[in-house]
């Protein structure tokens, strides 16, 4: 059975006395279940590539929108309008799903350094 790559966003830091995970750990399984290999992606780049994952989703959704009604939804004359207002529309997007991955990862990094924040 062929490996399955798994994804984990990760730090250099570990806990005491813990190995650290680093891309290419193979996780041993089952005979019948496939192994794990980890990738460790850093946390900024799994915020950009969510960042832009949502904006392309969003601007691709949008212009649609305003393809298929034209100006009785959004306000479009003519394809430029429609791409600067799903642009627009994509970023504001993009923006407050940032902020909600910050919060999520920010969680877990307070989970893993609670001496850092006073929560012991």
């Amino acid at each position: 059975m062929p490996d399955v790559p798994v994804a984990i966003i990760g730090t250099q830091a570990t806990q005491p006395g813990a190995a650290p995970i680093e891309t290419g750990t193979r996780g041993i399984t089952p005979d019948h279940q496939p192994n794990l290999i980890v990738q460790v992606v850093t946390p900024i780049v799994a915020l950009v590539v969510r960042f832009v994952n949502m904006y392309l989703t969003t601007f691709l959704g949008l212009l649609t929108l305003a393809g298929v009604t034209g100006d009785k939804v959004l306000p479009v004359t003519d394809l430029e309008s429609a791409v600067r207002i799903a642009a627009w529309g994509a970023l504001v997007t993009a923006a407050f799903g940032l902020v909600k991955n910050l919060v999520t990862i920010f969680g877990k990094l307070e989970g893993k350094f609670p001496l850092l924040t006073g929560s012991i």
